[in-house]
């Protein structure tokens, strides 16, 4: 699995997670490592089709 996979599928929990948390702080701090995650891979993507 490369990163940017491995990253994205990441986001996708945290997501997930944000949609059940039953607080404010927790729901921003899970939306928040999902854009990290998601930024990160994008990254990672675009170095490797840069060559």
């Amino acid at each position: 699995m490369d990163w940017d996979d491995y990253l994205r599928q990441q986001a996708v929990m945290y997501l997930q997670l944000a949609g059940k948390a039953g607080d404010a702080v927790n729901k921003q701090e899970l939306l928040d490592l999902a854009a990290v995650c998601e930024e990160v891979a994008n990254n990672i993507e675009d170095r490797a089709s840069s060559g």
